[in-house]
């Protein structure tokens, strides 16, 4: 069922990128219809963060709390619309229509934000260890276990540059890797194919990880169906993320990694439509960059609205 409402600009995502962006656009005073299912989003999911400007140390629940106390701030200018968008098109008239279970809203410009999700291992005891030493994000999280002994899953270029980042905090790093050669650029794996510290492990099929209140023990299998197990405080896993674009495939062309192709604007291919965040093909996955893309995003839509009014 449609909604009477028009709104100058639909921000799809709940997250940093989204809630920054009704921000600055409650602040230009447009229209404005925040549509996600999740507050705060993939950031609710980060145990401690230490990298997030004026906070010296906080956490994803909190930060994400704050996010919403200063969105609360523009409720007369933001709708929030805690629902799922399943479907984006754009109509005869150059609006968009946003199909989000039995409501269909309409805009004038988009600003799609849904971030992405890790791909996951699916193995026990990774639900139960989330935010307890396992971690899929090392930029973020690798400063958390100095001197702690970590695993790192995955033998492409995320998780050498995982170990990388590891070489100079951990005590001793583990990767483990499922093929029998690593897949990461050969100019990543010479900071560490020497380093004593750093033991390289293929054929290495993860299957378990364990502990009490906090990771202890990963183990894994290798290519002759031998269990072994490794003592570890933390475990990265490195195996890829997925961009959240199912409502939008048809709508615009993305990468080949499924990311939407935007500038540093937020401008996408489709006039009209912005992006922002993790679920375009911006280079840094961090928390900081996600915001401020939003917030150039907003900018850029009520730019556009004003010289298409």
């Amino acid at each position: 069922m449609p909604e009477n409402t028009l709104y100058d600009v639909a921000i799809v995502g709940y997250g940093p990128a989204g809630m920054t962006a009704a921000i600055y656009a409650a602040r230009k005073k447009l229209k404005v219809a925040l549509i996600g299912e999740h507050k705060g989003g993939e950031v609710t999911n980060s145990g401690e963060i230490e990298n997030w400007p004026g906070d010296g140390q906080t956490d994803g629940i909190t930060l994400a709390e704050k996010f919403a106390a200063h969105l609360k701030l523009h409720t007369d200018d933001v709708a929030i619309k805690e629902e799922r968008v399943e479907k984006i098109t754009k109509d005869a008239d150059s609006f968009f229509s946003l199909a989000a279970g039995a409501t269909t809203y309409r805009a004038k410009t988009v600003i799609y934000s849904t971030g992405r999700h890790p791909r996951l291992l699916h193995v026990p005891g990774e639900e139960e260890f989330k935010n307890r030493g396992i971690t899929y994000c090392a930029t973020c999280d690798a400063p958390l276990f100095r001197g702690k002994d970590v695993a790192v899953v995955g033998g492409g270029n995320s998780g050498a540059e995982a170990v990388i980042m590891l070489q100079r905090i951990a005590k001793k790093i583990h990767l483990l890797h499922i093929d029998d050669a690593l897949r990461a650029d050969q100019v990543l794996i010479n900071n560490f194919s020497s380093d004593p510290n750093v033991q390289i492990l293929l054929n290495a099929k993860t299957t378990q990880i364990e502990g009490e209140k906090a990771v202890q023990k990963l183990t894994y299998q290798d290519k002759d169906g031998a269990t072994h197990s490794l003592a570890v405080q933390g475990v990265f896993v490195t195996i890829g993320s997925i961009p959240n674009t199912e409502p939008v495939k048809d709508l615009l062309k993305l990468d080949r990694f499924g990311a939407i192709p935007a500038d540093r604007y937020g401008k996408t291919d489709l006039p009209g439509f912005f992006a922002a965040g993790d679920v375009t093909d911006i280079r840094d996955a961090q928390i900081v960059v996600a915001a401020g893309h939003g917030c150039s995003a907003a900018l850029s839509a009520g730019d556009y609205l004003s010289r298409h009014a």
